[in-house]
C-alpha cells in the first residue's frame, strides 16, 4: 500500500492534465499512487495517459461533475492518506514531503499549505493572500470567516474522507468548501504556512465569481451554522461579519448582472440584519 492517494479529477483538459501529471512525478517524497479519474472526456485524454503515463491508475466515468470524479478517486485509493489536484493546477516539487512531514507527530490532523497563482501559460500571477500567517489547530471560525483551505494542497486521512461522506455529488462549485468545514468541526489543521502547489488562473476555471457562486457559500455557511447550532466553537459574531459581507457582496453582483433592484436591496436588507455599518446603511438608502 502506497503511503499517499493523489486524486486528479479531469474533464476535457488533456494538455493541463500532462504538465499536471509531470508535476506530481517530479516529487521529492516517492511512496504514491496518482488516480486520474476521467469524467467524460471527449479529448483523448484516456489515451494520453496510457501512452504517457503508464504508472498512473486511470478511470474513465460518464460526466457527472467534478465532486463524484473525486469521490471516485477516494474510493479507489489505496493510500493511508488522500491529497487531491485539479487537473490544470501543479504541484511545487516538495508538496508531499511538506504536507506529510506534521503528520508524523499528528496522524489524525490534517495539514494544509497556499498557493502560487499563473496564468493559463504557466507564467506567475500576483496572488492575493487573505492572511501573512495562516492558523493551525481548530481552525473553524477562521474557514467561517475565509476560505483559506483548497481542495487541492491539503491532506486528509482516507478512512476518514470516507467516513465524512466525501464531497456533495449535487454541488457544481464549492462542494470543497462545504466539506472543509466539516471536517474543521471535527479535526485540527497544521498550516504549513508555505505554497505547495500553482493554481492557474484561465477561462474555463468553475470557480470563478458570478452571483449564483456566491449564493451557494452564503448558503452552505448559513445551512452548516444551522445543523452545528449545538457547537460551542461556532462564534456567532464571525458568522454574522461572514454573511453580511457576502450578501453586499451579492447585491454588488446582482446589480453589475442586472437582476434587478428588489434583489439589490433584498441582500443590503440582509447585511444590515447580520452588521449594521455606515457604508452598509449608505448603500441601502441610496439604492436605486
Amino acid at each position: 500500500m502506497p503511503k499517499v492517494s493523489i486524486g486528479v479529477s479531469t474533464y476535457n483538459r488533456r494538455d493541463y492534465l500532462r504538465e499536471s501529471l509531470k508535476s506530481l512525478l517530479e516529487q521529492t517524497y516517492s511512496d504514491f499512487e496518482i488516480i486520474v479519474v476521467d469524467d467524460g472526456s471527449s479529448d483523448d485524454t484516456g489515451e494520453m495517459v496510457a501512452r504517457e503515463f503508464p504508472q498512473v491508475r486511470y478511470f474513465y466515468k460518464e460526466n457527472g461533475g467534478d465532486a463524484s470524479a473525486k469521490n471516485l478517486a477516494a474510493v479507489k485509493a489505496k493510500g493511508e492518506y488522500l491529497v487531491f489536484n485539479d487537473s490544470d493546477d501543479l504541484f511545487l516539487p516538495d508538496a508531499l514531503e511538506n504536507l506529510l512531514q506534521p503528520l508524523e507527530s499528528h496522524p489524525e490532523a490534517c495539514s494544509y499549505g497556499n498557493y502560487i497563482s499563473i496564468d493559463a501559460d504557466g507564467n506567475r500571477l500576483p496572488t492575493r493572500k487573505k492572511m501573512t500567517t495562516y492558523p493551525s489547530g481548530r481552525i473553524l471560525n477562521e474557514m467561517l470567516r475565509h476560505i483559506i483551505v483548497c481542495c487541492t494542497g491539503f491532506i486528509i486521512r482516507t478512512d476518514e474522507f470516507i467516513r465524512l461522506g466525501g464531497f456533495d455529488t449535487s454541488m457544481r462549485v464549492a462542494h470543497d468548501y462545504k466539506l472543509l468545514l466539516k471536517i474543521a468541526a471535527e479535526h485540527e489543521f497544521i498550516a504549513l504556512n508555505k505554497p505547495v502547489f500553482l493554481r492557474r488562473r484561465h477561462d474555463g476555471n468553475i470557480s470563478q465569481g458570478s452571483y449564483d457562486k456566491v449564493a451557494i457559500i452564503e448558503s452552505i455557511i448559513r445551512d452548516f451554522v444551522a445543523e452545528n447550532v449545538k457547537n460551542p466553537e461556532i462564534d456567532k459574531q464571525v458568522v454574522r461579519h461572514r454573511l453580511a459581507r457576502l450578501n453586499e457582496q451579492l447585491a454588488r453582483e446582482a446589480r453589475h448582472e442586472n437582476l434587478g433592484i428588489e434583489v439589490v436591496r433584498k441582500h443590503l436588507n440582509e447585511a444590515l440584519k447580520n452588521r449594521l455599518t455606515p457604508k452598509s446603511l449608505f448603500r441601502r438608502v441610496f439604492s436605486h
